[in-house]
């Protein structure tokens, strides 16, 4: 299935706790000046047990705690909400 995903723009950053302690990387520049200059609240999807604000990134609030098939889901979506 990863190739299909890969299609798609997804890539395994890591395995295990990689993710729930921030060593996954930074957002880029741009996403995170977009954040911060248009207020906006953007929301993570995680699949790990650190479903607190400021889990993934300080920008990153609300955090949803969902199995991976459904971080992949919302992902595709696009959004979440109404």
């Amino acid at each position: 299935m990863l190739p299909y995903l890969e299609q798609l723009g997804f890539r395994v950053v890591a395995y295990g706790c990689t993710t729930c302690i921030g060593n996954s990387g930074p957002m880029k520049n741009e996403v995170e000046d977009a954040i911060k200059k248009g207020d906006v609240v953007a929301a993570a999807w995680l699949s790990g047990n650190r479903n607190f604000e400021g889990a993934c990134m300080r920008s990153r609030r609300p955090n949803y705690l969902m199995s991976p098939p459904l971080v992949v889901a919302y992902a595709l979506a696009g959004r979440c909400g109404h």
